[in-house]
């Protein structure tokens, strides 16, 4: 499995400054702001309701937000994925005609073979996006953002509905992808050997460490 090829952006793929979000009278991001650049394979680390998801929706502009402003670097273009973005597909497709829709080149050949990397094999390809369960519905729309060539994708809990060895080709495909990434996971196995750089989500706001995964809990681990 392998990210269909896009155009390269410019070396700063994103910026995002003064970045404030409210919900009632709880600010969840406030004040904080990030640089991304060409390459970055960048995972958001934190405790639960640091703000780690609402602030990966701030930067593709999926979530309004209080203050602040995100800017696109040069020829980026944006892949997200999240549980609530198998709301976008349509009810009466099946799940091969979802993907048919934005396959282009060689891999229009292996869809089937695809589709049974995300669990649905055999006549389960001939279902209609209505009549999925939730997890299947979050597998398909993962499948699909796979296949649009994008320069800078943004992933949120993606692993929450494979198995083991869809995780690992999932993994493989984002280790050997040449874009940016931003990847929102608990999944520390997940994370081993992709991502290079850890934004971590405190009470203080964010803080930018350029580490992997296991340097990085090493180091938490000393603090400790």
């Amino acid at each position: 499995l392998r990210f269909p090829p896009a155009k390269p952006s410019g070396k700063v793929v994103l910026t995002a400054v003064g970045m404030t979000k409210t919900y009632g009278p709880k600010t969840v991001i406030n004040n904080q702001s990030v640089e991304i650049s060409r390459g970055d394979k960048i995972a958001f680390i934190g405790k639960n309701g640091m703000g780690k998801t609402t602030f990966s929706r701030m930067l593709v502009n999926d979530v309004s937000y209080d203050a602040g402003e995100v800017t696109l670097g040069h020829n980026v273009t944006v892949g997200y994925y999240a549980q609530h973005a198998a709301d976008s597909m349509d009810g009466n497709d099946t799940v091969l005609e979802v993907v048919d829709r934005v396959a282009v080149g060689d891999i229009r050949t292996k869809l089937r073979d695809l589709l049974g990397c995300f669990l649905f094999k055999g006549e389960d390809v001939f279902k209609k996006v209505k009549v999925l369960s939730g997890g299947e519905k979050s597998r398909l729309a993962l499948c699909r953002m796979i296949l649009e060539p994008r320069n800078f994708i943004v992933l949120d809990e993606p692993t929450n509905h494979l198995d083991m060895l869809s995780k690992e080709i999932l993994q493989n495909a984002l280790i050997n992808y040449e874009g940016t990434v931003v990847v929102v996971s608990h999944d520390r196995d997940f994370l081993r050997g992709l991502t290079n750089k850890i934004f971590e989500f405190t009470k203080e706001g964010i803080k930018e460490h350029l580490d992997g995964i296991d340097e990085f809990l090493a180091k938490k681990s000393l603090e400790d």
